[in-house]
């Protein structure tokens, strides 16, 4: 006599952020993508870092003392995390639209039919990855560019905004993949959703510069360079902690938009 057991499966629907972030944890980390970003990120940084340091530290014995009263090593260092600025983005995008490529869309949403649900569970996983990544990136190379500066004057952590800035600016980049997944759940094509944001990060503030009112100030990639990463704020720009408001906006709005059209059409 032969026994079968059923196994109870819970139906698909009882699925919750926990089973979503396991699963796009696995999915998140088995992309190529991922794989060669982790790895050429922290080449080019480190490299354009002490590139800089060594730049940076031969122009000093020539530098003004007016331009001295400015000196900011870590922005300058920082400076190096310009790869980031579309590496990161086009990273976010690439963890929603590549589904869509493949029509695995449509096993992860008959899997987690909470469709916000597996937005919030890759935002999470994405947000915990990214954030790790850039910021050992980030420590890396301030410290390879300040072993390279010479005798020009170094940044230290026990500095008043150094440390803020060591830890906001990995922190923006990883707001600035989160803006890209949001594009990405938006537009769905892998192409289509890298160009958007690139207009957004790139062409945009250039076109806001000739406008009124200095709404230049607000783009991504001027609030990194001259708010979040910087120790010395210039006059004019915002302050680090509203820099960083403005971008949390920023993917706060494109997640939510695209959560929206992720629950309103089909996959």
């Amino acid at each position: 006599m032969t026994t079968t057991t059923l196994t109870h499966r819970p139906p698909a629907s009882s699925y919750g952020i926990g089973d979503g972030v396991r699963s796009e944890w696995t999915k998140f980390m088995s992309l190529r993508s991922t794989r060669w970003t982790l790895a050429l990120f922290p080449v080019t940084a480190i490299a354009f870092g002490m590139v800089i340091g060594a730049a940076t530290g031969a122009h000093w014995p020539h530098m003004t003392a007016q331009a001295r009263t400015h000196w900011d090593p870590t922005n300058n260092l920082l400076a190096a995390l310009v790869p980031g600025y579309l590496l990161v983005p086009v990273l976010g995008v690439l963890m929603m639209t590549s589904e869509y490529g493949s029509g695995s869309i449509r096993s992860t949403l008959a899997a987690l039919p909470r469709r916000p649900l597996v937005l919030a569970s890759k935002a999470i996983v994405f947000a915990l990855v990214a954030f790790v990544a850039c910021e050992a990136v980030t420590l890396a190379t301030f410290a390879a560019g300040q072993a390279v500066m010479g005798s020009a004057p170094h940044a230290h952590l026990n500095q008043p905004g150094v440390l803020r800035a060591l830890v906001l600016s990995p922190g923006f980049l990883v707001l600035m993949g989160l803006f890209g997944l949001g594009i990405g759940a938006i537009v769905r094509r892998s192409a289509a959703a890298v160009a958007v944001y690139a207009g957004f990060a790139v062409v945009v503030p250039p076109i806001l510069s000739a406008l009124p009112g200095r709404l230049w100030k607000f783009g991504p990639i001027i609030i990194m360079g001259n708010s979040v990463g910087a120790v010395k704020i210039m006059p004019g720009f915002l302050s680090p902690w509203a820099g960083f408001g403005v971008m949390a906006a920023y993917a706060a709005l494109a997640l939510g938009a695209g959560a929206f059209l992720l629950a309103a059409r089909d996959a």
